[in-house]
């Protein structure tokens, strides 16, 4: 393991500014969940000073957001995210995954069998979900797979890829994600939109794979790499300007992980090709505020919004103003409290913690309800999952989550 990676505990002097920011220490009230916490415990069982259960580790190792909320206020910049990653790698390496992340690992590494379980999925879903009454408010669960009655987005019944996947080589190249590909197609729709009446030249490299996000936050490094390398070469073939990453959690993977993931593995050469990449990758958002002048030619809509910030978009990629200056075109616009609190989804922390991950998110709908909004705006279709999801059970249906792109495609004049 490359040396600059411990720093990043050498540099936590215990201070505990992450216990007032935290947002599953604010529910758990226990140390262990605490960045200060995980860096004592993990440091040490990186150092082989102690050792986990199985059960230990995933009290202790996977009850972790990753939000990043610590690194941010840390006044000594421990980036405890880096931390725990490294202790899950090394305890999967004793225990192995659970059954559902090896699959899961399994389907990421292969776009064919990717298809055909989602296509599969969307077959039998009458089995075990039902659909609400607005085809937008997506499916209901019948069963305790992933949280029953947790609102999920349909399945699209073409992906992304088939839709608007060539091998052709441009300026500018999409990577939607897997949410966008499979579900959430819309707002992959509506950034192409965008970039028609902008008249901007653009691809969507067919070969593309899965960021790897899941199971690197999982602790699983090896099938991480596996597609770090392949996405990477893709990316450097295509020798493009810019590559417009549309879900901020696989944006902040291919720039800020990728590079860290080969640092991990001591490999210069691939770390070298990782920061050529990473140095390409924007957000959408930002790259229509940067890029294009778009904000002078957007219509005000009749509706009033507010926004909730994603993490990774916020804290790792540091795009926080440039959504609230659209919102502030296209609409009435109302800053809600605490816009960057995390919604408590985290992937699969919302399946496996599905009574934290709640309580986080209600503490969201008391924001939202605040500031009379009829909208709620964010830029991660995970977030509009977890959004949609927590209003759904909470009886506020009235209130429409919408990815930032959508609304933005509404209100550009062609």
């Amino acid at each position: 393991m490359d040396k600059r990676l411990f720093k990043e505990w050498e540099s936590c002097v215990k201070c505990g500014i992450c216990r007032s920011v935290c947002p599953v220490f604010k529910e758990e009230k226990s140390e262990p969940y605490v960045a200060r916490g995980h860096i004592t415990l993990l440091s040490e069982l990186i150092k082989g000073n102690i050792d986990f259960s199985e059960k230990e580790a995933k009290d202790y190792l996977y009850k972790c957001l990753l939000c990043t909320t610590c690194v941010e206020s840390c006044p000594n910049d421990s980036h405890t995210d880096t931390i725990v990653e490294i202790a899950r790698h090394e305890v999967i390496k004793k225990h192995g995954l659970p059954t559902y992340k090896k699959i899961l690992s399994k389907l990421l590494k292969s776009r064919q069998a990717m298809d055909f379980a989602f296509k599969s999925a969307s077959t039998f879903s009458p089995i075990f979900a039902k659909k609400n009454n607005k085809p937008r408010d997506g499916i209901k669960l019948r069963i305790e797979v992933a949280g029953k009655d947790r609102l999920l987005p349909p399945i699209a019944k073409q992906t992304f890829l088939d839709k608007y996947g060539n091998d052709k080589k441009s300026r500018v190249v999409l990577f939607p994600g897997c949410l966008i590909n499979y579900t959430y197609t819309e707002i992959g729709d509506a950034f192409v939109n965008i970039l028609k009446k902008l008249k901007i030249d653009f691809s969507v490299p067919k070969k593309q794979l899965c960021c790897g996000a899941p199971i690197y936050f999982a602790g699983n490094f090896e099938d991480a790499r596996y597609l770090a390398e392949k996405n990477i070469e893709l990316f450097l073939s295509l020798n493009a300007e810019h590559i417009v990453v549309l879900e901020p959690t696989c944006a902040s993977m291919i720039k800020l992980d990728y590079p860290k993931l080969f640092m991990y593995f001591e490999d210069k050469k691939w770390e070298e090709k990782a920061r050529r990449v990473a140095e390409k990758i924007i957000d959408p958002i930002k790259f229509l505020f940067d890029q294009t002048d778009v904000l002078r030619r957007l219509k005000k809509l009749p509706i009033r919004t507010t926004y909730h910030d994603p993490c990774h978009l916020k804290r790792a990629l540091k795009v926080k103003d440039e959504p609230r200056e659209f919102l502030k075109a296209i609409s009435d616009y109302t800053e809600m409290k605490e816009a960057d609190r995390c919604c408590g989804n985290g992937g699969t922390f919302s399946i496996d913690y599905r009574e934290t991950s709640l309580k986080i998110a209600s503490r969201k709908v008391k924001n939202i309800l605040d500031t009379k909004s009829e909208y709620l705006a964010t830029s991660c279709s995970a977030c509009i999952m977890q959004l949609a999801d927590i209003l759904n059970l909470k009886d506020h249906k009235e209130i429409k989550v919408y990815h930032l792109l959508e609304l933005i495609d509404k209100a550009l004049e062609a």
